[in-house]
């Protein structure tokens, strides 16, 4: 863990207090209510849930594609190489995860900028100019819309 540091105020001179998360590694920023909608919709398989979570947590910094085969994906959350390549397709079509390149016939992934971000929130911002929101069942959006692509 990083050493507490003291931040000033501009406006006032006084001390503020900053101390990094206290985190294993990298974190990111979700989106906590359309992760609910997710997890709670009985529109989608546990298998599909899991794999959405496990998306979170592995989607690379920015909106970088993980540069990993299905076969990669299977053998590190123990499910099959068909039953990845048909979660992330059913995924995919949700706007869930996000094509970001190819290498050959593969399709490169990585999760919505609209349900988790590694980065700022200007580059998240800019991030979601890219792609439209996801279909999410059961997701009421109660933020202002302009609020998400400024």
């Amino acid at each position: 863990m990083g050493a507490l540091r003291r931040l000033v105020d501009a406006d006032t001179g006084e001390s503020i207090p900053y101390a990094p998360y206290a985190f294993s590694g990298e974190h990111i920023q979700v989106d906590k209510a359309r992760v609910a909608a997710i997890t709670e919709s009985k529109e989608f398989t546990p298998s599909q849930k899991f794999l959405v979570l496990w998306w979170i947590g592995i989607s690379p910094q920015g909106m970088a594609p993980l540069r990993a085969t299905g076969a990669d994906i299977a053998k590190k959350v123990g499910m099959t190489a068909d039953a990845v390549g048909k979660i992330n397709r059913k995924l995919l079509k949700r706007r869930i995860l996000i094509e970001r390149g190819r290498i050959g016939n593969y399709r490169l992934y990585r999760i919505s900028p609209y349900i988790a971000f590694h980065g700022t929130g200007i580059e998240q911002r800019e991030a979601v100019k890219t792609c439209n929101p996801p279909d999410i069942p059961g997701f009421e959006n109660t933020s202002p819309s302009w609020l998400e692509a400024q």
